[in-house]
């Protein structure tokens, strides 16, 4: 009884307090009573979509990068260290100086292979020398040789005269028989004396061309010996030479990629690099692609020829238009540092339509959009609005409340789905179930179905409306 009492005294309490403030301050009293005192009703934000009309496009995204379609590679021709190297992106043009190797190493080189030509040159020049005074030597034994023999022949034929005059004498008995056979033995005398230097004549000859023979072989091998220090000089100052690497086209630097400190990255001054190695490349920005690595999953959709949208992350608010040139027929294993999942790929090339040099240039990050199906005139909305339950496919549509409204569903892309029946263009939809709880509307659960207990993972994939299920 007491309680009662108390309670009743309070709400008469109460009620004086109010006839007092409203008596007291009027109209500004009561709204303080309806701000402080009347009970709050809970208002929710429902998010609402317009219904779109217009060519839908089915499309999915993957990320590329720019290349260009020609390029041209400059090679280190040698080893060596990089002391000097462009910038990447520079534009360059034919006979530009790319690239500067350290030449210390190779001008010691090149300063001793001088010094071993200039001492195989004076080995010819002492050879040429040499030759040449055996000739002369030789010419003049030849020739005192041939003097000693036309000797000996003069003599001969007088002592064949001087036996005829003996032999005619003795047969007038003027002289006497030994007389004739001194005659014929002195005869027999020069006869031999020329005929032995007629055989010491040849026998020179041959010697002479022996000698003159073999000091020409020595003449020919210091020249070949010089043509080998030539040849060794000439690739060592050529080597020097080409440690200044030089553009043979123009175009844009784009720098390799190598292994160097144990990490995979662009080369820089202080590299070493080995001979017939890329150190950068000069693409064409005339003709440019992009490379993209399809998953398995979505290679089967693409096919040559088909458009692709093209957006740059370094360009914003920008679409590029391009077209499938290539599909790679076997999928490939991406390498250890591209690793980012575990399947294989499939490389894709699409060919860029516009032709901007000054915008377009290799390695910028692409978002290709593979335009794979369009439907002109259709209607579509969110995906999230359309709600599939009990084997029926509806939409809220906002009108002074929400009404249901069945549809039918036909082709969806990523974000959108058309709706082939049951909505026209420029209806506004709910964007989930408004008449789902708070709780309901954020752990996914349907109102008054069993999968209100079982949805509570919040990072549950929404399924597609429509879909088939497999």
């Amino acid at each position: 009884m007491k309680q009662q009492i108390k309670v009743w005294g309070s709400r008469t309490f109460a009620v004086v307090l109010i006839l007092l403030a409203a008596q007291k301050w009027g109209p500004q009293g009561y709204k303080v009573y309806r701000q402080y005192l009347t009970p709050k009703k809970e208002t929710r934000y429902i998010p609402t979509a317009k219904a779109q009309h217009g060519v839908f496009t089915v499309s999915f995204h993957e990320m590329g990068a720019l290349r260009a379609e020609r390029s041209v590679p400059v090679l280190s021709e040698i080893n060596g260290k990089i002391i000097s190297l462009i910038d990447e992106g520079t534009v360059v043009k034919p006979g530009a100086r790319l690239a500067v190797l350290d030449t210390s190493d190779l001008e010691r080189e090149a300063r001793n292979q001088q010094l071993e030509f200039n001492n195989r040159a004076a080995d010819v020049d002492r050879a040429n020398a040499e030759l040449d005074i055996l000739k002369k030597q030789n010419e003049t034994e030849l020739k005192q040789a041939q003097a000693e023999l036309d000797f000996n022949k003069t003599e001969l034929a007088l002592a064949k005269e001087r036996l005829t005059r003996k032999q005619n004498l003795l047969k007038e008995k003027l002289v006497t028989l030994s007389e004739v056979e001194q005659a014929n033995l002195e005869l027999r005398s020069k006869e031999l004396a020329v005929t032995k230097g007629e055989a010491a004549l040849e026998l020179k000859k041959k010697e002479v061309e022996s000698k003159e023979q073999q000091k020409l072989s020595d003449v020919r091998n210091s020249q070949f010996r010089q043509q080998l220090a030539k040849m060794q000089l000439d690739e060592a100052e050529r080597r020097v030479k080409k440690a200044v690497i030089t553009a043979p086209a123009s175009g844009m630097v784009v720098l390799e990629s190598d292994w160097n400190g144990g990490e995979h990255r662009k080369l820089q001054e202080g590299d070493q690099v080995r001979p017939m190695q890329t150190i950068l490349t000069l693409p064409d920005l005339a003709s440019m692609l992009v490379k993209v690595q399809l998953g398995e999953a979505d290679a089967p959709k693409v096919q040559i020829g088909i458009p692709v949208l093209i957006r740059l992350e370094a360009v914003p608010n920008r679409v590029f238009h391009g077209t499938v040139k290539n599909i790679a027929s076997l999928a490939t294993e991406p390498l250890p540092w591209e690793r980012t999942s575990s399947g294989k790929s499939f490389e894709v090339t699409v060919a860029v339509k516009e032709v901007e040099p000054k915008t377009l240039k290799p390695g910028m990050t692409a978002d290709a959009e593979f335009v794979c199906k369009s439907v002109n005139k259709a209607v579509y909305i969110p995906i999230e609005a359309v709600i599939e339950r009990e084997g029926k496919t509806f939409v809220y549509v906002k009108e002074k409340a929400f009404r249901r409204a069945d549809v039918r569903v036909g082709t969806h892309n990523d974000n959108f789905i058309c709706i082939t029946k049951g909505l026209k263009a420029e209806d506004v939809v709910a964007l989930r179930d408004p008449y789902a709880t708070r709780d309901q509307q954020e752990t996914g659960a349907i109102p008054g179905t069993e999968e209100e207990s079982s949805k509570k993972d919040k990072n549950q994939p929404v399924p597609i409306p429509g879909a088939t299920k497999k």
